[in-house]
Protein backbone atom coordinates (compact mmCIF):
# COMPACT_ATOMS: atom_id res chain seq x y z
CA UNK A 1 0.00 0.00 0.00
CA UNK A 2 1.76 3.88 -1.17
CA UNK A 3 1.60 5.87 1.63
CA UNK A 4 0.14 9.47 0.97
CA UNK A 5 2.57 12.37 1.81
CA UNK A 6 1.47 13.95 5.27
CA UNK A 7 -1.08 16.24 5.19
CA UNK A 8 -2.24 19.21 7.25
CA UNK A 9 -1.64 20.02 10.57
CA UNK A 10 0.02 17.29 13.01
CA UNK A 11 -2.40 15.10 15.57
CA UNK A 12 -0.93 14.54 19.00
CA UNK A 13 -1.60 10.62 20.25
CA UNK A 14 -0.20 10.66 23.73
CA UNK A 15 0.83 7.08 25.29
CA UNK A 16 1.97 6.55 21.67
CA UNK A 17 4.54 3.78 22.98
CA UNK A 18 2.57 2.07 25.58
CA UNK A 19 2.53 -1.60 26.07
CA UNK A 20 -1.00 -2.42 27.45
CA UNK A 21 -3.21 -2.51 24.85
CA UNK A 22 -0.82 -0.79 22.16
CA UNK A 23 -3.75 1.91 21.40
CA UNK A 24 -1.59 4.59 20.87
CA UNK A 25 0.70 2.58 19.10
CA UNK A 26 -1.24 1.47 16.82
CA UNK A 27 -3.12 4.41 16.33
CA UNK A 28 -0.01 5.72 15.68
CA UNK A 29 0.85 3.53 12.95
CA UNK A 30 -2.15 3.42 11.72
CA UNK A 31 -2.44 7.40 11.39
CA UNK A 32 1.49 7.64 9.87
CA UNK A 33 0.44 4.59 7.20
CA UNK A 34 -2.89 7.13 5.97
CA UNK A 35 -0.29 9.77 5.44
CA UNK A 36 -0.93 12.08 8.62
CA UNK A 37 1.56 13.86 10.36
CA UNK A 38 1.86 12.60 14.52
CA UNK A 39 3.50 14.00 17.40
CA UNK A 40 3.80 11.17 19.76
CA UNK A 41 4.30 11.84 23.78
CA UNK A 42 5.98 9.01 25.23
CA UNK A 43 6.96 8.50 28.72
CA UNK A 44 10.58 7.63 27.84
CA UNK A 45 12.86 7.35 25.31
CA UNK A 46 13.48 3.62 24.64
CA UNK A 47 13.19 1.28 21.49
CA UNK A 48 9.74 1.64 21.14
CA UNK A 49 9.93 5.78 21.10
CA UNK A 50 13.06 5.22 18.52
CA UNK A 51 10.93 2.44 16.48
CA UNK A 52 7.94 5.16 16.04
CA UNK A 53 10.50 7.99 14.90
CA UNK A 54 11.82 5.74 12.25
CA UNK A 55 8.20 5.65 11.22
CA UNK A 56 7.93 9.02 11.10
CA UNK A 57 6.69 10.29 14.05
CA UNK A 58 7.58 13.45 15.66
CA UNK A 59 7.97 11.87 19.66
CA UNK A 60 8.52 14.16 22.27
CA UNK A 61 8.71 13.87 26.55
CA UNK A 62 5.57 13.51 27.95
CA UNK A 63 7.42 14.11 31.60
CA UNK A 64 8.64 17.58 30.69
CA UNK A 65 6.46 20.30 30.67
CA UNK A 66 8.51 22.70 27.49
CA UNK A 67 8.68 19.13 25.56
CA UNK A 68 4.46 19.22 26.02
CA UNK A 69 3.89 22.73 24.80
CA UNK A 70 6.26 22.14 21.91
CA UNK A 71 4.60 19.03 20.99
CA UNK A 72 1.07 20.49 21.53
CA UNK A 73 1.34 23.45 19.72
CA UNK A 74 -0.25 23.61 16.31
CA UNK A 75 -1.96 20.25 17.22
CA UNK A 76 -5.59 20.94 16.52
CA UNK A 77 -6.38 17.23 17.28
CA UNK A 78 -5.31 15.06 20.31
CA UNK A 79 -5.84 11.40 21.30
CA UNK A 80 -5.53 11.10 24.65
CA UNK A 81 -5.05 7.82 25.82
CA UNK A 82 -3.50 7.19 28.79
CA UNK A 83 -3.90 4.58 32.45
CA UNK A 84 -5.40 5.78 35.32
CA UNK A 85 -2.59 6.16 37.73
CA UNK A 86 -0.90 8.14 40.71
CA UNK A 87 2.25 8.44 37.97
CA UNK A 88 -0.03 10.16 35.08
CA UNK A 89 -2.05 12.16 37.31
CA UNK A 90 0.52 15.04 36.43
CA UNK A 91 0.95 14.33 33.29
CA UNK A 92 -2.86 14.54 32.59
CA UNK A 93 -3.39 17.57 34.15
CA UNK A 94 -0.34 19.62 32.29
CA UNK A 95 -1.80 17.65 28.69
CA UNK A 96 -5.31 18.89 29.88
CA UNK A 97 -3.99 22.49 30.55
CA UNK A 98 -1.16 23.01 27.94
CA UNK A 99 -4.04 21.89 25.15
CA UNK A 100 -6.19 24.90 26.40
CA UNK A 101 -3.80 27.28 26.64
CA UNK A 102 -3.34 26.43 23.15
CA UNK A 103 -6.51 26.27 21.67
CA UNK A 104 -7.12 22.45 20.98
CA UNK A 105 -10.09 22.12 19.22
CA UNK A 106 -10.81 18.06 19.73
CA UNK A 107 -9.03 16.45 22.91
Amino acid sequence: MAVKPAQGSPILVTGAAGDIGAIGRHLTEMLLAKGHRVRALVRREDERAEALRVLGAEIGDLTDLASMHRAIEGCPRIYFGMSVSAAYLEATVNVAAVARHHGVEAF
